[in-house]
């Protein structure tokens, strides 16, 4: 009777684990979502500078007008950042955040097989790890400089957010 009754909310509880670990030792893991990069290169990366130039306002307001104008379109800005941010937070798996910080740690552009050949050991599948990587990416978190030197970067959004959300204990740091 009470799985039937809280069949949803046992269901949601259940969708946001990332991982379990079972009596004897046996872990269970969810892997991250598998969006692909392209479905989210259609969303414009936001200008994270926070002297973003308000444009287009009306030529005839007054100077207090304008600023009180600036001040409320700025707050928005914010506000939509906050909510980006907690998005963020819920779609993406710990051990994602995991390789985000790790890159931000790495302070240096590195190629894809660095980034592959290092997690190896902590995620045995190359579907998981190109998941990860798939994951930071179509989110503007890093960028792969495909035009020339193929290295991955941190973008400064990856580095707002990981601010905003705090360092994780990162695995492929500790061996």
């Amino acid at each position: 009777i009470f799985i039937f009754v809280f069949k949803e909310d046992i269901k949601a509880l259940l969708l946001r684990i990332a991982k379990i670990t079972l009596p004897g030792g046996t872990e269970v893991s969810t892997p991250q979502s598998m969006q692909s990069v392209e479905e989210a290169a259609d969303i414009e990366q936001p200008n994270l500078d926070n002297s973003i130039p308000i444009q287009d306002l009306p030529s005839d307001l007054t100077p207090q007008q304008r600023q009180i104008i600036e001040q409320l379109i700025r707050s928005h800005i914010g506000t939509a950042y906050l909510w980006e941010y907690r998005y963020l937070n819920y779609f993406l798996v710990r051990g994602t955040q995991e390789v985000l910080d790790w890159f931000i740690g790495l302070r240096q552009p590195i190629t894809f097989a660095h980034y592959d050949a290092a997690w190896l050991p902590v995620v045995p599948s190359a579907n998981e790890r190109q998941a990860r990587y798939n994951a930071i990416q179509a989110h503007h978190l890093v960028q792969c400089d495909a035009t020339t030197t193929g290295l991955i970067q941190v973008t400064p959004k990856g580095r707002e957010y990981q601010v905003w959300r705090g360092a994780l204990t990162c695995l492929a740091n500790s061996n």
